[in-house]
Formats: structure tokens, sequence, C-alpha cells
């Protein structure tokens, strides 16, 4: 399966024509490590998403959503909980519970959000997880474990990647009414010149994969994944 690729313009998340940046670590003495700016250059406003963040998606809402890897695990705060939730404003909005008997999330391995509603697959049960509103559901367990990409679209989606020699590694499942099951074969990435897709890195939003390597910006989107699936059967 390719993934087409351009010289990338800017990537932030914008809404209102707004840009959320974020740092990955936090300062010991508390310092906001997000800010909110406008795309003329005003800071808006700035906040504390937490330390160890592993995934930022933003939702049409304005919602932002915030996985953990797991030295979030050893502070206090919300990035505790894993999978965080924060309004506009950056405030926590949705906490991932601790006794709802979902899986715990040790490292937010993936996380995609398709309109409001947020899809992780986490370390170290890799179950299939979606949060809309404030409701968590859990599909049980992956066909595939250590994926650190996820695509969805409607009942249909695809695991991407994976450890050492796995990392073009594409898993097409799709959601039954209580399951999660695979759909199809498991096939490869592949740059637009036929090499290797080595050394991206990525992010998934909904049903489109964008990966980055040097000034190239690659795409690849859910539908051509599940056809390049179907025509190894």
């Amino acid at each position: 399966m390719q993934v087409r690729g351009h010289v990338p313009r800017p990537a932030a998340h914008v809404r209102d024509r707004r840009i959320l940046l974020a740092d990955a670590r936090t300062q010991r003495n508390g310092t906001p490590n997000a800010q909110v700016w406008t795309a003329d250059g005003h800071l808006v406003r700035t906040g504390h998403l937490g330390d160890a963040i592993e995934e930022l998606l933003t939702t049409p809402s304005g919602n932002v959503w915030v996985g953990y890897f797991d030295e979030a695990l050893g502070g206090g705060g919300p990035q505790g909980h894993g999978l965080v939730r924060f309004t506009q404003d950056l405030v926590p909005d949705w906490l991932y519970p601790f006794d709802a008997g979902l899986p715990i999330v040790f490292d937010c391995y993936a996380l995609n959000v398709q309109g409001e509603r947020a899809y992780c697959c986490a370390y170290t049960d890799f179950h299939l997880v979606s949060v809309e509103g404030d409701t968590a559901t859990d599909w049980g367990a992956a066909p595939y474990r250590s994926a650190h990409g996820l695509l969805v679209q409607g009942s249909d989606g695809a695991l991407i990647n994976g450890p050492g020699p796995e990392y073009d590694l594409v898993t097409p499942f799709r959601l039954r009414k209580d399951c999660f099951e695979a759909a199809g074969q498991q096939c490869r990435l592949v740059l637009p010149d036929g090499m290797e897709a080595q050394r991206l890195r990525s992010t998934c939003r909904g049903p489109d994969l964008h990966a980055f390597r040097n000034r190239m910006w690659y795409r690849a989107g859910l539908d051509d994944l599940m056809n390049a699936s179907a025509d190894r059967n």
C-alpha cells in the first residue's frame, strides 16, 4: 500500500483560526506547557496539560484529547489517568476512570478522534476503547498488539505499524455490535517511489494517516488501506 507524499505546509491543531502548541514534558515548578494562539500571532491563553504527553488531538468543538506515556503514572494530576479530555480553555473535562471495569491506560500507544468521539488502544491490554460524551466503551482485545497508529471511520478501522520489523504493518479491523475483529489480510506501507516506509513520524485523525520524514508529508486514507487488504485475499 503506497502513501502519497508532497512538500508539507505548516501543520498545527487549528480551530476558528487558533493554534494549540504543547510541550510533551513539564517543568517541576508547574510551568504551563500548553498555549493557544490566534493565527495572526496573539497569545489567547496558557494551560497545563500534564507531563509525559504521548498523543494530542483536538475535536471540531475545540476539546483537546491527550494520551500519556507511562512516566505520567508517577506524577499527580490528571495525567495519572492515562487519557484525559480538556475543554478549549485547557481545563480537564473528563478523566479515564479507574473503577469502571475498563483496561488501565499504562501507555496510550494509539489515539484518534472522529468528530467528538475518541478512540485509544493502550499498553498493556491493547483493547480498543472509545469515548463519547462521558461514556467509555471497551470493544475488546485488538487483533494486533503494540500498534502506534489507529485509523477509524464508522465501523471500519486499521491499526498501523508495530515494533521492530513491523514498523510498516497495517492490520484492518471492523467493529461489530459488541466486538472488535480483524477484517481482511494485513498489508504493508511503502513510499510512492517503492521504498520502505522507515523512520516516519506519524499521526492519525479519523480515516487519515499523516506521516512525515524530512520535508515530506505523506498521507494514506483508510479506504485505500482496506482496498489493499482486500486485494490480498
